[in-house]
């Protein structure tokens, strides 16, 4: 009998380096896209950020749909 399929959660909350990893960006860059709007996100009491999977999962799908693409080089242009 096949187990199923594991349940994300979309209320997750995820760190800038996971969410990174989802949107194919540096953890930086997901800071920045919080920063400038585009990335809700919560902060714990010591400051940090945290992001809903949800929220993550949108923000990818839109990047998609736009034809954006991820950058994991942190400086030289390419």
């Amino acid at each position: 009998m096949a187990l199923p399929e594991p349940t994300l959660n979309p209320n997750q909350l995820m760190t800038p380096s996971e969410a990174a990893r989802l949107l194919g960006l540096t953890a930086d860059m997901v800071r920045v896209l919080h920063r400038r709007g585009q990335l809700p996100a919560e902060r714990t009491e010591t400051g940090r950020r945290l992001f809903r999977r949800s929220d993550v999962e949108a923000l990818a799908a839109e990047r998609a749909r736009t034809g954006k693409k991820g950058r994991r080089s942190s400086g030289a242009p390419q």
